[in-house]
Parts: structure tokens; sequence; C-alpha cells
């Protein structure tokens, strides 16, 4: 339950802890603990306002000084949090009075209040390190009473919670072995919500007396990595080959099902980012082979994906992978991995893999993802040239201008990058007819404490 763990309980800590900032159905930054927030001239300090009153669940008020100290947890390198990619260019965190938080960058950011919406950005009380992942304390709606991650963990209403006291007395989350078990516990009314199903299984949740089902356009999107520091993908060449050799719009109503995706050009950034770039990436079988030819293998390449079973999607989408580039004269070589352990095992270690992200904001995700210094750089990729434009974009204080440099990022990535990203996906969210208060948005955002069962 450490909300800065990379094996963190998601969405669980969602539900215990809140943020400085939230954000909107449209991922527009909202008062949440900060109630306002402003920067200096050259955006290398920024100032937020603490909502007064917050108290933790033990009773506990929170100032600025818990806000210091879990920003302080957040970005230090010695505890290596993910969340530190996202965070890392604060270089200090002040307090001049409780109910003032004063953050100092180590260079300029015109879009920190979205990192600080980042949904592991949580607040916990100071010195809480040592205790945190077994008895969470937070200010958020619910308070966790048991947590059993191969039963059932349950969280209880925070009556006092500062948005207003819960709707539900308490939620259960159970262990279930596998979405196809999970889909028929909905069926049965064993549950009552899933936060995300498979869009081809929608239709076993048609009739609308019963079920209620929500499609959500999302930045949520599958990739496969090719590591850089292996061979044959250290060649720019080759990886630019096995990126274009694919029909992303048939791959993408094969993989997810038609209309439950949005193809992309290998950007992470979503179809609803205003800083997103729309370029043109129809399949060329042709230039692959010409890639390939002047990277040194005339007749064609072999290559290992490694994939699983652990998410939606991700065997699915080496299936077609494999089928779509063959005229290419890429050989692909499905091989199966063990759910169990895939995030551990796997991801970022074998040569080529399947990946999985949420959705985030451009300026996150773009430096989670790609910057050489990031803990989740899944490809190994270092490109200083790459770096140097994300520190331009965030230093451009004009929305136009930075939308403009972050567009030629995406662009610079669809040339170089390790990461062959086909699409984003469109969320389908599954649950009882009586379930209500869940906007049709990405489960980071939604409001615990607004969520009835009638």
């Amino acid at each position: 339950m450490d909300p800065y763990d990379g094996n963190r309980f998601w969405p669980a800590i969602n539900m215990v802890f809140d943020r400085l900032i939230g954000v909107d159905k449209d991922f527009n930054p909202i008062p949440e603990l900060a109630t306002e927030w402003s920067s200096n001239a050259d955006l290398t300090e920024w100032t937020l306002t603490l909502r007064e009153g917050v108290k933790f669940h033990d009773g506990s008020e929170f100032d600025s000084a818990d806000a210091v100290y879990s920003i302080g947890r957040m970005v230090d390198p010695e505890f290596d949090s993910p969340v530190r990619a996202v965070l890392g260019i604060i270089e200090s965190a002040a307090a001049p009075d409780p109910q003032t938080l004063v953050l100092r960058l180590s260079a300029p950011e015109a879009d920190l209040p979205l990192l600080l919406a980042d949904y592991r950005a949580l607040m916990t009380p100071e010195g809480s390190a040592e205790t945190v992942g077994d008895d969470p304390i937070g200010t958020g709606p619910f308070k966790m009473e048991k947590l059993d991650p191969e039963g059932t963990s349950r969280f209880v209403a925070n009556t006092d919670y500062f948005f207003g006291a819960p709707k539900l007395s308490a939620i259960e989350i159970p262990a279930i072995a596998d979405n196809t078990a999970a889909t028929q516990a909905l069926a049965g009314g064993q549950v009552d919500l899933l936060l995300s199903i498979d869009a081809k299984s929608a239709a076993e949740f048609s009739d609308t007396s019963k079920f209620t089902v929500q499609n959500i356009p999302s930045g949520d999107w599958n990739a496969i990595d090719f590591r850089i520091d292996q061979e044959p993908f250290d060649d720019p060449l080759v990886r630019k080959a096995l990126r274009i050799a694919v029909d992303r719009q048939a791959l993408t109503d094969l993989v997810l099902g038609e209309g439950a995706g949005v193809p992309t050009c290998d950007t992470p950034v979503w179809s609803g980012d205003p800083f997103r770039w729309d370029g043109d990436c129809a399949q060329d079988i042709e230039g692959a082979k010409a890639l390939l030819k002047e990277a040194g293998y005339p007749d064609g390449i072999d290559v290992e994906v490694f994939t699983s079973d652990v998410e939606d999607n991700m065997v699915e989408l080496v299936q077609v992978y494999q089928e779509q580039v063959k005229p290419a004269g890429i050989r692909v070589t499905l091989t199966m991995a063990d759910a169990s352990g895939y995030w551990d095992d796997v991801w970022m270690k074998e040569p080529a893999f399947v990946d999985s992200w949420g959705q985030r904001p451009a300026v996150q995700v773009l430096n989670e993802v790609y910057r050489s210094t990031a803990t989740w750089n899944p490809t190994g990729q270092q490109d200083p040239e790459l770096d140097a434009m994300l520190d331009e974009a965030r230093s451009i204080a004009d929305p136009t201008a930075r939308a403009a440099k972050y567009q030629e990022i995406q662009q610079y990535l669809f040339e170089n990058t390790a990461i062959f990203v086909p699409y984003h996906k469109t969320l389908v969210r599954a649950m009882g007819a009586n379930v209500k208060g869940i906007e049709p948005i990405v489960i980071d955002a939604v409001r615990w404490e607004k969520i009835e069962v009638g």
C-alpha cells in the first residue's frame, strides 16, 4: 500500500490517499489537497496553497510538512520510486507555513500541475515510510481495514472525508484468477464492478436492465518493445522496419475489436491530449524491406517476441503482428511467458517483449518512458538529443509553442524509437445497473466517494 513503491496495490491506493492536484474528465488539473497554485516567471518555482481542515485517517492534521515529506520520498534517488521519473525535476520542497508548499525545480516545468496529478503522487503522513506499506494512513475517502492480495481486501468509509462522506460504507476487492473468471463473477452478481473488460466481452453485458457498460476513449496502450542494447535492435534502420511493416488500423480492429481503439504512429500521447502529433504511418512493406536490406538483412530477419496473458490483448497483439510483417521478411516467433512473473522476469529484460501502459499526459509519458534516465525506460535507449528536446519543451510557457515542440518530439520518436505503439484503447467498463456515480472517465480520476449501489 506504499503508493511510491513499484509494486503498489492499484487502484486501492487511490481510495486511501489523495493527491495535491487532481484531474477532470478532460485531464485538466483541478484542486484536491491543494486549492490553488502558481509559478514564478521562469517556471522554476511553484507555490501551492493547501486545503485547511483536512485530517488523516488517524485524526491528525494534514499540512505542508506532510507534503514536503511525501515529495521527498517520491524524488529520493536511493528509494528510486517509479514516480521519480515524473517528479524528479523537483529539487527541493519547503513549508514556509502549514498551508503553503513551495517547490523549487532543477529546470523549468510549465506543466508541473499535471505531473502532480500522477496517480501515484499521493500524500502520506510525515515519518510514515516504515509503516505505510502495511498500515496505510491517508486522507482519502476510504480506510484500509484488511489487506489480502490473494483473498479479499476491504476498505471502509472515511466519514470525515473533506469532499463529503462516501455513499458506500465499504468497498471490497477480491482477487480473481483471470479475466474470464472476473467476467463470470459480474455476470453472476458476485461482484458489482469491473474496472475494465475486453471490448469483445461487452456483448455479455448488453442487458441494460442488469448491467451498465461505459466506453471511454483513453490513452492506455500496448506496445512491442525492442531493447536497443541487444542486436539487431541497436540499429535504427531495423527498428523502423519493424514498425512500418504494419497496417495499424487492421491490427487495432483485430486485436481490440472494431471501434475499440484508435491507431497511433508510435506516439504514446493519446488523441485527446492537446499536445498530440497526428502523423501518417501507413503500412509500407517495400520500405521495410529496403531498410532491412540497408541494415544488412537482405533475406529478412528473425525476431523472438515474449508475451503473456497477464493482461488482455497482449497475446493477440503479437499474433496479429506476426502475420502482418511476414511479407516484409520479418519472421516472428511468439514466446509465452508465465503471467505471475512477467513484470519481474520478462519486462525490460528480454530482447523483445510486449508492454502495457495507462493514460498519462504528454509531458509525463514522454519523460517517464523515453527519457534516458527514467527508471521505466523499457528499451534502455540513451538519446541525449531527445533529452534536450524534452528539456526545451518543459521550459516553454506559451501553450501553443509548447504543443508544437511536443509534436516535434513525437515525430522524432517515429523515426528513432525502439517502441512500437500501434493503438490507444477505448476502455470498456462494466458494472451492475444498480451501480451509480461513476463517470465515464479513466479510473485514476474516479471519485470513489460518489459511488453508490442502489
